[in-house]
């Protein structure tokens, strides 16, 4: 029985909810949700990991600036 405290709404009402707006199925909108959470993770691994490794974050820097570069010269 529910405790009349509590609201109606359950987190699978919630997540149809949400996944009905994004037009997709529940399972694919949960999906996206873990993907978005993983890529998260994994962005603060990566931040940390450069943080903690100053050399490879200006190696990658000055590498990144040399394609940029590269991409401004007109083609031949």
């Amino acid at each position: 029985m529910r405790r009349p405290d509590l609201p109606r709404c359950t987190a699978d009402s919630e997540v149809r909810r949400y996944a009905e707006a994004d037009r997709k199925s529940m399972n694919s909108w949960i999906e996206g949700l873990l993907d978005i959470k993983d890529m998260r993770r994994r962005c603060q691994a990566h931040d940390q990991w450069m943080q903690e490794h100053p050399e490879a974050a200006e190696f990658s820097e000055t590498w990144a600036d040399g394609n940029l570069d590269e991409l401004t010269k007109p083609q031949r």
